[in-house]
């Protein structure tokens, strides 16, 4: 009998890495999908001879998300922040003075601080290290009977 080997790719998606160049901002309606918009840049940096850095330019990309993820994110991410956005390159297409205009953005589906940048710190509730004792209004109380004892019949000695 053979054996089948099921191999399993990793999954991996298109990221941006940068700061917010422009605070989030919210552009939906009230009753309508949470849409978040906001810019991400990037500095690019040339190394000198002497050790230092100078800084060469910068690049920015329109930056969105759709939905409850995006509403976390506006309530969480403020201009300056360092951030990876997980998620897609698209191309937006406007009209504007009669002409077509295409500009790139990122369609992210999440967006997180970049922690290789900056200390944050993670407010989270604590681990429970030992199992939990059930509470007496948790328990129910179960009677229990033991059998009626039974005559022991011995093997007649």
């Amino acid at each position: 009998m053979s054996e089948e080997v099921v191999t399993m790719e990793i999954r991996s998606e298109p990221s941006v890495r940068g700061f917010l160049s422009r605070a989030p901002e919210q552009k939906s309606k009230p009753g309508e999908v949470f849409l978040l918009v906001a810019q991400i840049g990037q500095k690019f940096r040339r190394h000198e001879e002497d050790g230092t850095f100078t800084l060469v330019g910068s690049a920015y990309i329109d930056l969105i998300m759709i939905g409850d993820k995006a509403e976390e994110a506006f309530a969480d991410f403020v201009k300056g922040d360092d951030v990876v956005a997980v998620g897609e390159f698209a191309k937006r297409q406007y009209e504007q003075d009669g002409q077509r205009i295409e500009r790139p953005q990122f369609r992210a589906s999440r967006l997180l601080f970049d922690t290789s940048r900056a200390r944050y710190a993670v407010e989270r509730t604590p681990r429970q290290l030992e199992p939990k004792t059930p509470t007496a209004a948790e328990v129910t109380a179960v009677e229990f009977r033991s059998p009626e004892p039974r005559l022991a019949i011995g093997l007649g000695r």
